[in-house]
């Protein structure tokens, strides 16, 4: 009995830790607002200047929000783009991380 209660707590205290290491790795999304100024469907890449004018360039990862660039999104379109910093790159990663501010974006 007093055995399969240390299992338990062990199991426990186990779970607690694995847990809260996912929460710590969990990527915190970066946001910004802007005009595309460019895009490159083979490299898969878009540019765009910043409201306050910054020209950054983002690598498009998700098929979904890529798409987006072929189909809805044009040059000068205002976009909100949510990105993470992997390999010193700007990268999108979910669908819904790059949007037009125009309907139906």
């Amino acid at each position: 009995m007093k055995a399969s209660r240390v299992i338990a707590v062990l199991l426990v205290a186990f779970f607690c830790v694995s847990l809260l290491s996912g929460v710590v790795m969990a990527e915190e999304k970066i946001k910004v607002q802007g005009k595309i100024k460019d895009y490159d469907l083979e490299k898969k890449t878009v540019v765009i200047i910043t409201d306050d004018g910054k020209e950054m360039t983002f690598v498009v990862e998700n098929e979904s929000a890529f798409k987006k660039l072929d189909d809805r999104l044009f040059r000068d379109d205002e976009v909100k783009i949510k990105y993470i910093i992997q390999d010193g790159k700007n990268v999108i990663k979910g669908s819904n991380d790059l949007k037009g501010t125009k309907p139906g974006c």
